[in-house]
This record gives C-alpha cells, sequence and structure tokens, in this order.
C-alpha cells in the first residue's frame, strides 16, 4: 500500500482535496524541477514516490503528490530538462518534413518552454527543489537562471499584477507570488570514488554549497534583498543534498553493460567467496556471530546517520522553517524588515495555481487566440521567446560587426569599374574580413545580406559592360554609360597588309574591325600599302536600303557537309570546257592502297589539285606532287606523247615537285577573247543582293551570298628583285621578324611539256633562249625556283617564318633542298607558340603567305583554305576562281584576322598541347598551282581571274 495520494494537476480527487481543507492555512507547497533520465519522467524516486503506470509525461504537465499527515503539498513539473518529454519532441521535429531540424532553433525552444514552467514554479511554490542526474552541479543552470530573473522583471512584472487583480490570486500581492522561494539542490546520484561516510559527504555537501553560493551571488540572482532577489538560499541551514547511500536507477545501457562484463570475467568461486555469499543471506550484521564482541559505536552512528540522512527528513527541516515563520530571516542577510511571505489553504491556493497557470503556460500554446488587452502580456506572450534568446542576439551582434568590416573592405579596394572576376575577387577578401568577427548560425544569412549590398555597390554605376571581345577580352567601359565602341584595354600590335608597317591596335569587337578597317586605317600611315596592287575580292553590293544579315541554322554547316562536295564537283564540271579545252591528260596518283597509313590522313586533310585550275587558260595541270610517282596506263601515254629529246629523266626526289602541262594548239587573241566571252556565267553563281554572308566564305556557304567587306588581302608589293636570298627579309622593308627567321624557302618546281601535235615540230627547231632569273628551259622541261614564306605573328608584333609544321625558321642553315616541300605538300597549325622570351605563353598566329613568282611565262594560282573550329568549317578566298599571281612579283596573302562561320565565332584556343598543334585550325596543304601566262583574259571582272597585269589593279572599296 502507497503512503502517499498522487494525481495530475488539476483533477484532484475529492478525499486529497477534503485532506488538505483540513490544513487551512498551514499548506505548504513544495516545486520539484530539473532533470530525469527514466520513462516516466519521474524526479520523486528519492522522496520514494513514483507516478502511476499509466502515466503518461507531457511538457509542461504537473503531477501532485501528499502524504497524509503532513503539511506539504508536492509539485512535480514535467519539463523539457526531462529525457522522455525531450525525445518525444525531438522525434517530432525530426518528422516534420516542411522544416528542417535546426539544433540552434530546438534549443533555444527548448530552454524557453523549461524557463516558463521554472518562472510557474517559482510563483505558485513556497520551496523548489531543483534534481540534479549529475554528480556536480551544471554551471549553465546559472544561465536559465538569469533567464528567468530577466523575464520575471522585464515581463512579469509588467502585466502580471494588474492581470491578477479581481481574482483570488490578488491575494499573492504586489509581488505576485507566494514569497521569495527557498532553492535547495538534489542530487541524486554521489561519486563513486568518494567515501560514503558521514564527514566525507558532509564535507562534500559544503563545497557544493559554497561553488552554488558563490555562483548565483556573483550574478547577482541571490542578494541581501528578498524583493530584489529571484529566489533565496538558507544562511545556516543546508540546501544541497547528495542521496549517497539510496541506490537510484541510473543509465540502463551502462547497467546491462556492467551486468555483461561481471559475468563474462567473473573469476573462478573460491571457498572465502562462498562464506561470503551466505554472510550476505543473513539478516542483519552480526547474526550467527558469537557473543562477546565488541560493539562498534562508530559503526552504530554511521547507521544511525544513514536513517536520518533522506530526503525527505532534508525537506521537512526547511518546511517547518515555513511553517514556523521564520522562513525569510534564516534566507537573506541583515535583513531590514520583513520580507512578504504567506501560507493559504488549498483552495485560495487551487484559485491562484490555475490563474497563474493559464496566463504563464496555458496561453503561450496559441498566442493569436486571447486578447486580453493588455499590451504588456500581448508582448510577453508574441515575443518571450525572442527575447530569451541571448545567443541569438549575440550572434546577430558579432555577424553585424562582420558585416560591416567585410563591407568596408570591399568598398576600399573597389576600383571605379570592375567586372565580374573583380567583384569576385573582393567578395572573397571581403568574406575573410567578415570571418575575423562573424560567428554563430546567422552566418549564412549575413553572408547572403552582404553579398547583395557589394552587388548593389557595384550595379551602382561601377559594373563593367565585360562584352567579350572577339579575342575574349571583356569591355572595360561602364556598363550603364552609353558607348559606340567597346574598348578592352588590351592593345596588339599587328602589321599592315604589306608587312612594312606595324601599329598598335585596339582588341576587335566586331569582324569588320578585325579584319578589315585596321588593316585600312593603317594602310592610310604606311608608304608602301597605298602604291601596291591588291586584287579585289567579290563583296555583296545591295540594290536595296534594307538590306540584312541571312539567316541559318544552328547546324548549318553540318548538314550541308555531306551533299557540299557532291555540288562542288558539279560547279566545276560546269566550269570546264573539254571541248574548248582540247585533250588533257589525266592525274596519275597512286592507290590509296599502296600508301603507308600516314600518308592517307594527311592526303584526307590536304587539298589536292584538279584541272579546273586550268580550265580556261591555255593549259591544264596533268599531274602534281606525288601524283606524277611513275603509274602504268597515263605515264605510257605521256612518254609516246614526247619527244625523245625531252625524256632526259629527273631524279624520284624531283617528281614530288614536277607539273605536267598540256599545251594547247595557239589561237589568235580575237578568237579567244570572242570564246571567252562567248562563256556564260553558270545561274548557280548569282549573287543576292538583299541578303549578306555574316561571317566569312566557306567550303559549305551559299554560293549566292557574298560577305560586306574582304577579310583576306592579296596583294603585290613590288617585283621580285626585292628579296634577296642572301639577306632575307630586311627590317626596312619587312619590319618585327625574329632574327634568323626572315627567310622564305625556295621551292623548286620542275614542270614538263606536253606539246599539241602541230606544235611539236616547230617546237624542235626552236632554240633555247636566254638564260633567266628562277627558270630555265631544257627541252621539254621548264625549272621554275619560287619562294615561299608561312608567317606567323603573334600579339606582341613578333613575326617569323615556319620551315616545317612543327619547327621555326632558325636562319639560312635550316634551309635545305626540300625543305619548302614540308610547308608546301603538309596542313600548317594556324597557331603555333610565339619563340620570343616572354613570361606568358603567347601564341603566334598564321598572318601571311609570302609568294616570289618566277620570271617566267606561268602565273602562280593560289587557292588557300584554313580549317577551324569544332564544326570544321574551311574557309576560302571567296572567288570562283582562284587568283592567278604574275610573274617575276612579290606577292603577300594576308589571312584572316579573326574567323567567323555563318553564326558562329571561332575563337583561339588559350594554349596548344605539343602532341597537338593542328587542334586550333589548319591551312590546308596544295594551295598552290602553276598556269600559262594568258593576255587574253579580262582582269577586271570579278567572277572570273581577277588579276591583272602590271598598272591594271585597283583598292578594294565598299
Amino acid at each position: 500500500m502507497k503512503d502517499y495520494y498522487t494525481w495530475t494537476y488539476p483533477d484532484i480527487p475529492e478525499n486529497v482535496a477534503q485532506e488538505l481543507q483540513k490544513l487551512q492555512d498551514s499548506l505548504v507547497v513544495v516545486g520539484v524541477v530539473g532533470r530525469s533520465k527514466g520513462d516516466q519522467a519521474n524526479k520523486m524516486q528519492a522522496f520514494g514516490m513514483e507516478p502511476p503506470l499509466e502515466h503518461t509525461p507531457q511538457d509542461g504537465q504537473v503531477q501532485c503528490y501528499y502524504k497524509p499527515g503532513t503539511s506539504c503539498l508536492l509539485l512535480h513539473f514535467e519539463t523539457t530538462y526531462d529525457e522522455a518529454v525531450l525525445s518525444k519532441i525531438i522525434n517530432a521535429s525530426m518528422e516534420d518534413t516542411e522544416n528542417p531540424f535546426d539544433f540552434d532553433s530546438f534549443y533555444e525552444r527548448m530552454r524557453c518552454q523549461f524557463v516558463r514552467m521554472v518562472l510557474l514554479a517559482l510563483h505558485a511554490c513556497h520551496i523548489v527543489v531543483y534534481v540534479e542526474t549529475g554528480q556536480i552541479f551544471d554551471p549553465t543552470l546559472v544561465t536559465v537562471f538569469q533567464l528567468l530573473k530577466f523575464a520575471r522583471e522585464q515581463h512579469l512584472l509588467q502585466f502580471l499584477p494588474n492581470m491578477l487583480k479581481g481574482s483570488a490570486a490578488a491575494k499573492l500581492g504586489e509581488r505576485s507570488r507566494l514569497c521569495t522561494p527557498r532553492m535547495l539542490f538534489l542530487f541524486e546520484n554521489y561519486p563513486q570514488n568518494e567515501a560514503t561516510t558521514r564527514e566525507r559527504v558532509s564535507a562534500f555537501e559544503f563545497q557544493t554549497e559554497d561553488c552554488i553560493y558563490e555562483l548565483l551571488r556573483h550574478h547577482n540572482i541571490v542578494s541581501k534583498s528578498s524583493t530584489k532577489s529571484l529566489m533565496a538560499l538558507p544562511n545556516n541551514k543546508q540546501f544541497v543534498f547528495f542521496n549517497a547511500h539510496e541506490e537510484q536507477p541510473g543509465d540502463k545501457l551502462m547497467k546491462a553493460i556492467e551486468c555483461l562484463n561481471v559475468a563474462m570475467y567473473k573469476p573462478d568461486a573460491k571457498e572465502e567467496d562462498e562464506d561470503q555469499e551466505i554472510l550476505e543471506l543473513a539478516p542483519f550484521e552480526g547474526f550467527v556471530k558469537p557473543y562477546g564482541r565488541a560493539i562498534d559505536e562508530k559503526a552504530l552512528e554511521e547507521q544511525e546517520y544513514r536513517k536520518e540522512h533522506t530526503v525527505w527528513h532534508f525537506l521537512q527541516r526547511h518546511v517547518q522553517d515555513a511553517l514556523q515563520g521564520c522562513f525569510d530571516e534564516g534566507s537573506f542577510k541583515q535583513q531590514s524588515q520583513q520580507g512578504h511571505f504567506q501560507l493559504l489553504n488549498s483552495k485560495e491556493w487551487h484559485e491562484c495555481m490555475a490563474r497563474l497557470y493559464q496566463l504563464l503556460v496555458e496561453n503561450a500554446k496559441n498566442p493569436g487566440s486571447h486578447d486580453s488587452g493588455n499590451e504588456e502580456y500581448k508582448t510577453f506572450l508574441h515575443s518571450f521567446d525572442e527575447s530569451l534568446n541571448f545567443e541569438k542576439k549575440f550572434w546577430a551582434h558579432l555577424c553585424e560587426l562582420g558585416l560591416k568590416k567585410g563591407i568596408a573592405a570591399y568598398k576600399q579596394a573597389a576600383p571605379s569599374i570592375y567586372g565580374t572576376a573583380t567583384h569576385k575577387q573582393l567578395l572573397a577578401e571581403a568574406t575573410l574580413a567578415f570571418g575575423e568577427e562573424g560567428r554563430g548560425p546567422q552566418v549564412k544569412a549575413a553572408l547572403a545580406k552582404m553579398a547583395a549590398i557589394c552587388q548593389k555597390h557595384w550595379a551602382d554605376g561601377r559594373q563593367q559592360c565585360e562584352l567579350l571581345s572577339l579575342r575574349s577580352n571583356p569591355c572595360t567601359l561602364p556598363k550603364d554609360v552609353t558607348h559606340e565602341k567597346h574598348k578592352s584595354g588590351v592593345v596588339h600590335i599587328s602589321t599592315c597588309n604589306c608587312g612594312r608597317t606595324q601599329g598598335r591596335r585596339e582588341d576587335p569587337f566586331n569582324l569588320r574591325q578585325a579584319n578589315y578597317e585596321y588593316y585600312e586605317q593603317l594602310a592610310q600611315k604606311c608608304n608602301l600599302c597605298v602604291k601596291v596592287k591588291q586584287y579585289q575580292f567579290p563583296i555583296f553590293e545591295p540594290s536595296v536600303s534594307d538590306y540584312r544579315a541571312a539567316a541559318f541554322e544552328a547546324a548549318f554547316p553540318l548538314l550541308l557537309t555531306g551533299k557540299s562536295g557532291a555540288a562542288q564537283q558539279d560547279d566545276e564540271d560546269e566550269v570546264e570546257d573539254p571541248e574548248a579545252e582540247g585533250d588533257e591528260v589525266e592525274d596519275n596518283q597512286e592507290e590509296d592502297s599502296e600508301k603507308p597509313e600516314e600518308e592517307k590522313e594527311a592526303s584526307d586533310c590536304g587539298q589536292n589539285l584538279s584541272p579546273t585550275f586550268g580550265s580556261d587558260l591555255n593549259m591544264s595541270i596533268a599531274g602534281f606532287g606525288a601524283s606524277l610517282n611513275e603509274s602504268q596506263s597515263s605515264s605510257e601515254d605521256l612518254s609516246n606523247s614526247e619527244p625523245e629529246s625531252t625524256s632526259s629523266g629527273t631524279s624520284s626526289g624531283d617528281t614530288e615537285n614536277e607539273l605536267v602541262l598540256q599545251l594547247k594548239e595557239p589561237t589568235a587573241k580575237k578568237e579567244v577573247r570572242e570564246e571567252t566571252s562567248a562563256t556564260p556565267v553558270p545561274s548557280t553563281y548569282s549573287t543576292s543582293t538583299t541578303e549578306y554572308l555574316p561571317g566569312l566564305v566557306h567550303t559549305v556557304s551559299n554560293f549566292g551570298l557574298l560577305p560586306l567587306f574582304p577579310s583576306w588581302s592579296l596583294a603585290c608589293v613590288g617585283p621580285s628583285s626585292i628579296y634577296s636570298h642572301n639577306t632575307g627579309l630586311q627590317e626596312h622593308f619587312q619590319s618585327g621578324f625574329l632574327s634568323g627567321a626572315n627567310f622564305l624557302l625556295p621551292w623548286d618546281v620542275q614542270l614538263r611539256l606536253v606539246h599539241a601535235p602541230k606544235q611539236q615540230q616547230q617546237h624542235h627547231h626552236q632554240h633555247p633562249g636566254k638564260k633567266q632569273q628562277r627558270w630555265k628551259k631544257q627541252g621539254d622541261r621548264l625549272s621554275l625556283k619560287i619562294f615561299i614564306g608561312m608567317e606567323y605573328e603573334c600579339s606582341r608584333g613578333h613575326r617569323f617564318m615556319m620551315c616545317a609544321s612543327d619547327r621555326v625558321l632558325r636562319g639560312g642553315a635550316d634551309i635545305e633542298r626540300d625543305t619548302c616541300s614540308k610547308v608546301v605538300h603538309n596542313n600548317m597549325p594556324l597557331y603555333y607558340p610565339c619563340p620570343c622570351r616572354s613570361q606568358s605563353n603567347y601564341l603566334a598566329q598564321l598572318m601571311r603567305i609570302h609568294v616570289v613568282t618566277p620570271k617566267a611565262p606561268v602565273n602562280i594560282i593560289v587557292d588557300p583554305k584554313v580549317c577551324v573550329g569544332k564544326d570544321k568549317y574551311t574557309f576560302t578566298l571567296g572567288s570562283i576562281v582562284p587568283p592567278r599571281l604574275t610573274q617575276s612579283a612579290y606577292w603577300i596573302l594576308r589571312l584572316p584576322y579573326v574567323y567567323q562561320g555563318d553564326d558562329v565565332l571561332i575563337t583561339p584556343p588559350e594554349k596548344l598541347e605539343a602532341d597537338d598543334m593542328m587542334a586550333g585550325g589548319y591551312l590546308l596543304s596544295g594551295m598552290f598551282g602553276v598556269a600559262e601566262t594568258d593576255p587574253t583574259l579580262d582582269l577586271n571582272e570579278p567572277t572570273r581571274l581577277a588579276t591583272s597585269p602590271a598598272g591594271n589593279f585597283g583598292k578594294i572599296t565598299l
């Protein structure tokens, strides 16, 4: 049978209410708060009490206990400090998917709910017992007491006296509580390594009392005045109790582990152990022991001490102080006047308790549903938790300091105008400055705020335009300020079309500025550019004022790649006229199956010369390069048609640079002109006058579209005599070349002539003429010497020639007999690392092709094709028939500075790998051809071969 009653507030049993009513005005209320580890959140085990088995702990629930015959009512407050209650709250928070679990906010909410319950205990109880499961005093409890004092002084005293008027709770007086409650501390567990003797337990309790008193006194929680103190500590009575003699339920997991260890490592039973186990079964000490042994008086005192050293006796001493009226006298030193202390009967106390519970706990569960008209009380309901979160205010203060420091660091280092990269760098430095002060869970929000402020500062007239140039450099002008011309601040050194003058050029932002305007402006400053003869490329000529750029599909080059070859072949077939040209000698090419794999790959990438080059000329190309190696049928036909005197052979190494030309029967100049003029231009070549090509001409672009301006330049800079192979290109003629890299490469070309039948007899009686410069005629062979130079130029203005696709020319010693063949018959990279000494690895671009033509009755044909970009655009000059260079002249072909497809800008690579120099693009091999001079052609027609003799060149105009 239990010797106490227990019930859940406010459902008090009638029999208990009657017994409590008998006490009248001698009811002492004791509140029990603190920590617990049991499943039922019971902190009354030390008092020998426990709730019913069906009891379920809940936050804010009060369980009442009363022993008949006593004058004290014990209130057990279930709070968030009880592990059973806390685990339920944690599980509910983890299951809430809408609001992710945040430890900081959860801990603040848990502590605020605990403060509410303790505030209720401090106002409705005479004595408050704080139960601690640990063995030492928890210093964080001082923070809780500070929050309690702050909440009472700043919130409760502002509204509670007024809210209690007109009710039974008005008897509590102006302080709105029964008295300044006396605080007692109960430690359920005693240190295991400490002795449990009377002296040692008392000493341990006194030491803990001194520690607690100093902490509470230091933080002004306990003072000399009862009106200013949150609680009271007795001066002459014990207020700390250690449960050293009664075993309390500890940690179940640790106890199970200890039992397992004992079972596993239990030593073998000995005779002494068995005797000891038998003695432990005795009902009391000394049972079945012989008489005559002296009784230990000290042991009897210890037994008596253990009987008296209980929590109940410890509590009853303080209850007697309250009943005798000396409660405040023993709680404060130098008490000037009697403090407020009031004992109520059970009915009055229940009315006061109900009102306090409603105001402090019940209404706080749903603050919006209660409108009392008291503004202070509304503030308490809505902002009580926020006001207690001092850590949040502390972290917010630190984040505010860090925010000011970070913003100041950003603004001090920010230039007047800057771009995204600088903004990110400044923001990173501001974040480091913020980290010197900013701490806590609000750092993420503070950094987001700092980023927004810095972004606003940047966008307030300081943001850079950052439009990328064609060389991927951002514009440095302000974004909000209108500017017709973008400027990146990057300056390149480039050379004019003729190669004589170098100038500074701003980073281009459009194709016209890059490939045309700069060279036109520099030509006005160059003495040679204004005099040279230039090839006129076909350009767009509008017929309406509202002309526009042609629109293309996104994958236009890829879609037309499959049929581009067939279309191009059809066009070539249309240009050819077999009946007008006479018999042509077919190309003698080896079978692909007989070639090595490396040669196959190279031939696939290169362009092959075709008879189209000579279709409108009085000659045709029967073979070029490797195609003239000994084959079967074609070579036999050629040898039978040639005279024996012309069969004086060449070495096998010279066949790569040998051309077979079949000369046609000469006709009158007038007839040739009539025949030429009668040849109609195919309808396929009709150009549009309303739409222009936005980029450069490439192999799969529409033949009816022309660009607005030429991106290429072909100029004759003088006679062939201006170049000396002994000295190379001089600075006064071609400036900016690196030492040793200013030589052209000699190319010896052998022409094997095939005459018409009527010309063979006349040909045998001809006498060889005077030996000419860079060419000589030996029977039916014509030996030509052409000088070729592949010039590269970097953005610093350094120029150099290449003697191979992977080698820079280092001087005249690098020029060998077959050096030029490595350049002519191989693909040349469009970009190559500049050999100039610099910290940065500058890429040089293939910008010019130098050609010195021989003084012979032939013209050099140029048909460059540049393959660039991921879509593998193959850019061409845009002429229907390739240009023909005049004899005994120095020609320079300037390539585009920037390449652009239909709507795709192709930027240069940032760097090149040593094993893949062709990744950035390449010039296809086989761009040169040879044709016999034909003075009958009208060279002013843009659709024809627009080369002209001296004096007939025109400037490029739009």
